[in-house]
């Protein structure tokens, strides 16, 4: 498989980084890889108080 850009994390940052470059440059093949589900995220958590 080959990619553009490799962004690892499904977090927020992750997809707005994902979606900032899609924004940027629509050419771009942008893959993202994530734990075994993709709303298992760091931020997820940190939003649970």
């Amino acid at each position: 498989m080959e990619t553009d850009v490799l962004i690892i994390g499904s977090g927020i940052a992750g997809l707005t980084y994902a979606v900032n470059l899609a924004m940027a440059d629509k050419h771009l093949k942008i893959t993202m890889l994530t734990k075994t589900q993709e709303d298992e995220t760091n931020t997820k958590y940190a939003q649970v108080v």
